[in-house]
């Protein structure tokens, strides 16, 4: 983020091109929302009913370890989506009222629609609504902030460096997408696992009492494989973000991110083919990442919020 704004991007060829293109791809990804949306959910009331509850007559609820993990990847591409996009889209010369505008109504909407599906599940279906509105929210914002931006890089207007409130703001809305993503972290995790070693052991290892099958060298190795990028990247934003804030211990908080990142994916593998005994570790690895996790993010909320910094 702090690369494109403080770059001169249009006097710069190589990055101009760079950014338009990535930008291209950030419309294709935009387009996609809508077809991945109507695939899964659909646009009307009974479709998003069926999904969650399957059948109106007889409704039954799908698991919060469904509805956890579906909760736990939208926030992650939201959270990247609206930091890339509003980076920047802060850089364009359009009204400061129009992008604080856009800016938080994409941050409301989009933050809403990921939390609307606790709403469903656990108040009342008529938060159906509620998801279907905000999903539309923040598409239409955050389509008409990716526009605008490609409409201001391929016009000759010269770029309006962003004032440090406006970059402030964009850490702040982007540390809250943290702090409900590290929340959602532990529905995962409590939802398929629980909250004792034994049944961490289970889910791994599998148990016959509940008809639970030992998990696959093959099945754990595809929720590795993605993760471990994912994992990097997000420690990779998360630290470079710490590193502008004035706290101690930074360069342990960033190695922190990395390592127990690194060791919580791989640790269902220790525990599946090496030792139960793991399954402690597991648990304590989880924890402390999200402990740190948690702490770093409400840093980032504190300091840029703090004026003078």
């Amino acid at each position: 983020m702090r690369f494109f704004v403080s770059a001169n991007i249009k006097e710069n060829k190589p990055l101009y091109y760079t950014v338009l293109f990535f930008l291209l791809f950030l419309l294709l990804y935009w387009l996609a929302s809508w077809v991945f949306f109507y695939t899964k959910y659909g646009f009307t009331y009974s479709s998003v009913f069926k999904y969650f509850f399957t059948d109106e007559e007889f409704p039954e609820a799908i698991s919060l370890s469904q509805v956890s993990e579906d909760l736990h990847v939208s926030l992650f591409l939201k959270a990247f989506f609206f930091l890339v996009l509003f980076s920047l889209f802060l850089l364009s010369n359009f009204s400061e009222r129009l992008k604080l505008s856009l800016t938080i109504l994409s941050f409301f909407f989009g933050l809403l629609e990921s939390l609307s599906d606790l709403f469903i599940l656990y108040l009342s279906p008529i938060f159906i609504y509620l998801k279907l509105l905000s999903f539309f929210g923040f598409q239409v914002f955050t389509g008409i902030a990716l526009i605008l931006t490609l409409i201001f890089l391929l016009s000759k207007e010269n770029e309006r460096p962003p004032g440090k409130s406006q970059i402030k703001l964009i850490i702040f809305l982007f540390s809250l997408f943290l702090v409900a993503f590290v929340l959602t972290n532990f529905l995962v995790f409590f939802s398929k696992m629980g909250i004792s070693l034994d049944s961490i052991k289970d889910y791994y290892l599998g148990n016959p009492e509940t008809f639970s099958k030992p998990k696959t060298f093959e099945g754990m190795f595809k929720v590795i494989y993605p993760h471990l990028l994912s994992m990097a990247v997000f420690s990779i934003v998360v630290a470079h973000f710490l590193f502008f804030t004035p706290a101690k211990g930074k360069v342990f908080l960033s190695a922190s991110l990395f390592i127990l990142s690194f060791l919580d994916n791989i640790l269902g593998l220790l525990i599946r083919f090496v030792h139960p005994s793991f399954a402690l570790i597991k648990l304590l690895t989880f924890l402390l990442l999200q402990a740190i996790l948690l702490y770093v993010s409400f840093l980032l909320v504190f300091y840029s919020r703090k004026k003078g910094t």
